[in-house]
């Protein structure tokens, strides 16, 4: 079983504004990523945001099972966390579900083999 559990890290734009106030350009846009800068996500009623593989919200007082608050404990362990440069980058996960997927089957399990079988069967009979 998969759970991601969303998070909220502030996004800062610089704009060089003209003298007119008016008329302007983006310089600069910063993604904190420092341990205190990023904080669990929560709606409106303090709930944390916990998410099954397709990206359906779980509803921890609905669930049934203790996934999601433990999701969020084991997510908090932000020492376990990847360094930021290899975090993965791109759409929102909650837009796009699936494309963040990792695969962790092992090669002998793979659904489809594109390999073909090698028969050096010919070539040890030649070489007598």
């Amino acid at each position: 079983m998969r759970r991601w559990v969303r998070y909220e890290a502030p996004v800062m734009v610089c704009i060089d504004i003209d003298e007119d106030g008016y008329t302007g350009k983006v310089v600069n846009v910063v993604l904190a990523t420092e341990h205190d800068d990023i904080s669990l996500a929560r709606d409106y009623r303090g709930q944390f945001l916990v998410y099954d593989e397709t990206m359906n919200r779980i509803d921890s007082d609905n669930d049934g099972s203790e996934s999601g608050t433990r999701a969020v404990t084991i997510a908090d362990r932000r020492d376990e966390w990847p360094h930021a440069d290899d975090w993965e980058q791109g759409p929102d996960a909650l837009r796009y579900p699936g494309l963040y997927d990792i695969d962790d089957k092992p090669a002998d399990e793979d659904d489809e083999d594109d390999l073909e079988p090698f028969d050096d069967e010919d070539d040890h009979n030649h070489a007598r």
